[in-house]
């Protein structure tokens, strides 16, 4: 995988509400290139998924059931075939494609408060996209891990000045532990 074909697949991991990003992973999912997705295809990969989730010790949703989920969700106009149109009308698509493809967050989507809402709004109040949620997220954690490198190398450069609270009273401490060592061997050596 190229470095802009990486960049693609991570554009259309991230936000698959994209019209992009549903082209993406129509073109993945339809196998046979006829362009529509079969109930094979859609087994095809769910077979995937269920084998993933029995090896964690997941109990699985057969295929049947999910199969109904799925085409209550999308709507298809030609029962049994799933166009890309279909999944673009659709306002749930990245749960159709996380479904058979990231196990992860099909898990977070199964898992979720329905009546929470999840949806995250910017300074001037529109609504984020999931890409501008997962850079937002991501640029946190950039900058946590910065924060940490930063404080690591301020702890190293202060070792050394008098203004260390740890070791200011060092010497203190350790003359006087120093006494009670010589106290205690003068106990032992005069019993």
């Amino acid at each position: 995988m190229s470095y802009t074909e990486f960049v693609w697949f991570l554009l259309s991991e991230e936000d698959k509400q994209h019209p992009t990003a549903i082209e993406y992973w129509f073109r993945c999912m339809d196998v046979d290139g006829d362009g529509y997705l079969s109930m094979y295809e859609l087994e095809y990969f769910y077979e995937e998924q269920m084998q993933r989730m029995e090896a964690i010790g997941i109990e699985t949703l057969p295929f049947q059931d999910c199969l109904c989920q799925m085409l209550d969700m999308v709507k298809p106009k030609c029962p049994g075939k799933i166009t890309l149109s279909d999944l673009k009308k659709c306002r749930m698509t990245p749960i159709f494609f996380d479904t058979f493809f990231n196990l992860e967050k099909y898990l977070d989507h199964e898992q979720r408060d329905p009546f929470a809402s999840q949806r995250d709004h910017d300074i001037d109040g529109q609504e984020m996209s999931d890409w501008d949620r997962y850079a937002a997220e991501e640029y946190e954690l950039l900058v946590a891990e910065e924060g940490g490198n930063d404080q690591q190398d301020s702890l190293s450069f202060d070792e050394g000045t008098e203004e260390d609270l740890l070791s200011q009273n060092l010497d203190t401490v350790l003359d006087g532990d120093d006494d009670e060592q010589l106290s205690n061997e003068s106990d032992e050596c005069s019993i």
